[in-house]
């Protein structure tokens, strides 16, 4: 039986928001087709689309699945080293993403109407 108070935690309520700010960067990349920044000749544009998708969608999983072990776990199947190691590769791979994005819409390369909206996917 899932056990719902574990939202009410500290480590669970912090994961659930984890999901929902992924969940918000995944609609506004699919939204408004937003863009890392890049060169497509030198290949840059490919590396940055890759970093920082891998960051959203892949956290994004592994956060679910984290989030579905707290409700459905057994007592002491929570690993604090094992968190803390996830957290702390999710923490430098969102910076990264988002100073990519932010380096390409406070740029003068970026123009239209969309800039807003990419800047706040960068922060």
């Amino acid at each position: 039986m899932a056990d719902l108070r574990t939202v009410a935690r500290t480590f669970g309520f912090l994961k659930l928001a984890e999901v929902i700010v992924s969940i918000i960067c995944i609609a506004l990349l699919r939204g408004y087709n937003l863009h890392f920044g890049g060169d497509v000749i030198s290949g840059s544009y490919t590396d940055r689309y890759m970093t920082g998708t891998i960051t959203i969608g892949g956290f994004l999983i592994i956060s679910l699945a984290l989030l579905a072990s707290y409700f459905y776990g057994e007592a002491g199947t929570y690993q604090k080293l094992l968190e803390l190691i996830f957290n702390f590769a999710a923490t430098i791979m969102f910076f990264v993403t988002g100073g990519l994005v932010l380096d390409y819409y406070t740029s003068a390369m970026a123009v239209g109407a969309f800039r807003g909206a990419g800047k706040t996917l960068g922060f």
